[in-house]
């Protein structure tokens, strides 16, 4: 496991895990004004990499932004898809790699966030918490709630708040 801090760590270990996938991009979308980000999920794409972003269906600032980013990562091969309208905000900001690598972000992908405030994140190649991550990505995708398989893996609202979840 590898920690990320936001923001001494910046943009590189994000574009690094996108231009190294193999196989497949699978990213959890709340807020993205990187254009390095968005230059690098459309050059994987290109490259024949499965890209594919799952973005909120609102955020209350940026919403024409995002609706835009939709269709400019659409228009370059990018499969997109929007969250289900179930719960005020889908706030994850999730990467999946290959689905070997999990990035777990507090931060939004965006400048601010990454170079002008603490946050943190997490990358893990753990089997668990990388099946988790998939399994959740694709109900999210199929718009149904997501069943929690991994005993440590925190998803809000389903098991967020059970007092009986001890973090290792």
């Amino acid at each position: 496991m590898r920690v990320i801090i936001q923001p001494r760590d910046g943009i590189g270990p994000l574009l690094e895990g996108i231009n190294q996938a193999k196989e497949s991009v699978e990213i959890i979308i709340y807020r993205l004004d990187s254009l390095e980000i968005e230059q690098a999920l459309v050059a994987a794409a290109a490259r024949g990499i499965h890209v594919h972003a799952l973005i909120t269906h609102t955020n209350k600032e940026d919403l024409k932004e995002i609706k835009k980013l939709g269709k400019r990562l659409s228009e370059n091969k990018v499969k997109v898809t929007r969250t289900a309208e179930d719960l005020v905000r889908y706030h994850s900001k999730v990467m999946i790699i290959d689905r070997r690598l999990l990035f777990l972000l507090t931060f939004n992908y965006t400048f601010l966030d990454i170079h002008h405030s603490r946050s943190f994140g997490v990358v893990t190649e753990d089997k668990q918490l990388v099946s988790e991550a998939v399994r959740l990505f694709n109900s999210d995708v199929a718009k149904k709630s997501p069943k929690v398989e991994a005993e440590h893996f925190v998803i809000s609202p389903i098991n967020s708040r059970n007092t009986s979840i001890l973090l290792r």
